[in-house]
């Protein structure tokens, strides 16, 4: 994805600012499928940004065609990218229609740490159910422990061997509030810099959201702030919170 720099340095901006004319992915339509088969569908719709949208599933080639057919239940990216190259990703659930789902729950795990939960609940299906988390072997506890930051495909199976999968993310768990927000503030946001005087302003946080890549990768090369240094923890801090999703939380 292509964003303008935001570092008060002298990296070379991009011609195309994508927080600003990003286009629009939009879930139209969701074929659950029949257990065990591939007869699901999805079907989206973009706007905006610049024309010539091209459409990808997964890590497959990207399209020209919004629709998506010979599904099975689970969880699938669906990517979209306009005539700019600029990007935008949409999570959608393909259900069972006739056996087994899954609700998943998550709990942080710490920024680099390792505490994080899943809760699996079965939704439907017939008992006994049993779980496992991504390639793991089945069994018959429904919670996992021990478990970094990250994206996890979560199985169900009941007892007519019908299976569903989703995908739940564990996030860190870092406040933009209590943790990021002081460093943008004291680092960032300051008089020469981004406090006004200089686009983007981060004394706002929609701004502070659509640049957060760029805010990782700024701080982790070190480009980012010009003045100062921040410390190893706080460069991992900004990291963890934008893998999150750059939540305002």
């Amino acid at each position: 994805m292509l964003l303008i720099a935001v570092s008060c340095s002298s990296d070379e901006e991009p011609s195309v600012d994508c927080s600003k004319v990003a286009p629009l992915l939009e879930l139209l339509e969701v074929g659950d499928a029949d257990c065990g088969e591939q007869n699901g569908f999805i079907r989206v719709a973009a706007s905006g940004g610049t024309g010539d949208y091209q459409f990808k599933l997964e890590n497959g080639s990207f399209q020209s065609a919004s629709e998506f057919q010979n599904l099975g239940s689970g969880s699938y990216a669906i990517t979209l990218r306009d005539g700019n190259t600029c990007e935008q990703t949409l999570s959608v659930n393909v259900l069972n229609n006739d056996g087994v789902n899954v609700s998943l729950t998550s709990t942080a795990a710490g920024c680099n740490g390792t505490n994080g939960t899943i809760s699996a609940q079965p939704i439907g299906g017939q008992g006994p159910f049993l779980f496992k988390l991504e390639d793991e072997d089945y069994h018959e506890e429904n919670m996992f422990e021990g478990l970094a930051a990250g994206n996890y495909i979560v199985t169900i199976k009941d007892f007519t061997e019908c299976e569903a999968s989703q995908t739940v993310r564990v996030p860190s768990g870092i406040s933009f509030k209590s943790t990021i927000e002081p460093i943008i503030q004291t680092s960032c946001a300051i008089n020469n810099c981004h406090n006004g005087r200089q686009f983007p302003d981060f004394r706002q946080f929609n701004n502070i959201k659509a640049n957060a890549a760029n805010i990782k990768r700024l701080t982790g090369n070190r480009t980012m702030p010009q003045e100062g240094m921040l410390t190893p923890g706080q460069i991992e801090a900004i990291a963890c919170w934008v893998d999150d999703g750059a939540l305002n939380n």
